[in-house]
């Protein structure tokens, strides 16, 4: 029997791929989301000062921002000719 460790099959890449192609979408909608919503909601909603929501809320949307470039650049974007492995 051979028990040597064979690479992943190239559907098992693929899969994984997509599912954290997914992920990725999914938190960025949800850091979005988050933000807008911190922003937006009443005093009663969240109970905290106006400053400490606008401070937090532009964090979550900056950091939202940050992940959706960073998952354009990894799953979306083609690469270039001379940027292949």
């Amino acid at each position: 029997m051979n028990y040597s460790r064979r690479p992943p099959r190239r559907s098992q890449q693929n899969t994984y791929g997509n599912i954290m192609k997914y992920m990725s979408i999914l938190m960025v909608l949800l850091y979005f989301g988050f933000g807008l919503y911190v922003l937006l909601s009443s005093p009663k909603q969240i109970p905290f000062p106006k400053e400490y929501k606008i401070i937090l809320g532009g964090l979550l949307l900056f950091y939202g921002f940050i992940r959706f470039v960073r998952a354009y650049q990894q799953y979306f974007k083609k690469p270039r000719r001379n940027e292949e492995d």
